[in-house]
């Protein structure tokens, strides 16, 4: 009999054991992977309760402690124009008196939603334009925008890998391949994805971080790319707010903010687009295949 022929079954107990090893050592980590997971879903949601908590803290004791019962019972949700103009006037009562508490809940109520990924901050861009006007209610709303998607950025690197890998993988790395594509320009591609948003923005700010997208050139995004969207959502609160009749809706001062905003984007959006509609990356096959402009 051979000698390997004795050992046989010595080597095959090794390569059991070997088998089951690995085995058990895969299951440990997908354990510890799923644990790890939960424990970042738990520390967010311990950071969004208490979030939502100081957020309601901070409002009764701004601006629901200081309303009368008349304007206390004001405060609902619009269904009609006329309803929204007496909100409008609620509101615009109540900033007269408490003009810093207002600012102040504006900006906590704006800041929570943009930070949680919540839908409702086109309202609070409205309401910033009614409130307080376009000159200083579209700077103050960009500016929140910004500053919340930043925050998602950072809440997200630190507790949302995890997360984000498990449960939009196909999402990440469609957006991966995105913006490799465009490394050497990645300030102004980020700003071209807020204007054009291929990617939800709020996928964005949670995917970011994980893609190695530096924070100052993330924050060229929200700063530069959605100053159309605050503009117009502003402007429309304020006209909203100071809308009597249909021929109010379009005066001298807005047809000409809306011309520039129009001219801007005829001249720019394009160019903007069409620099990004192809990959740097795209092979080009023979020079008779490319077309002249």
């Amino acid at each position: 009999m051979p000698p390997h022929a004795e050992s046989s079954p010595f080597v095959a107990t090794i390569d059991a054991d070997a088998i089951a090893n690995d085995a058990e050592k895969v299951s440990v980590s997908t354990s510890e992977l799923s644990q790890a997971w939960r424990r970042d879903v738990q520390l967010v949601g311990v950071i969004f309760v208490a979030s939502t908590a100081l957020l309601g803290v901070t409002l009764h004791s701004l601006v629901i402690s200081a309303l009368t019962d008349e304007e206390w019972a004001a405060l609902r949700l619009p269904t009609s124009l006329e309803a929204a103009q007496q909100l409008g006037e609620t509101l615009q009562s109540f900033s007269e008196r408490q003009f810093g508490a207002l600012l102040l809940a504006h900006m906590g109520c704006y800041l929570y939603l943009q930070t949680f990924a919540i839908p409702g901050t086109v309202f609070f861009n409205l309401l910033g334009g009614a409130l307080f006007g376009v000159t200083l209610g579209f700077p103050l709303c960009l500016a929140y925008n910004t500053l919340g998607s930043v925050f998602m950025f950072l809440l997200s690197r630190h507790f949302g890998r995890r997360v984000v890998t498990r449960f939009f993988p196909r999402k990440l790395d469609s957006l991966r391949g995105m913006l490799d594509a465009h490394r050497d320009e990645m300030g102004l591609y980020m700003i071209f994805l807020r204007v054009f948003p291929f990617t939800p923005n709020w996928f964005i700010n949670m995917a970011s971080p994980h893609l190695n997208i530096p924070i100052g050139q993330f924050s060229l995004g929200p700063l530069f790319g959605l100053i159309p969207y605050n503009f117009l959502s502003c402007k429309a609160g304020l006209i909203l707010r100071e809308l009597r009749s249909r021929g109010d809706i379009i005066d001298t001062a807005t047809t000409v903010q809306l011309i520039v905003v129009a001219v801007v984007g005829v001249l720019v959006l394009p160019r903007l687009k069409k620099h990004f509609a192809t990959s740097p990356e795209a092979p080009v096959t023979s020079p008779t295949s490319v077309k002249e402009d």
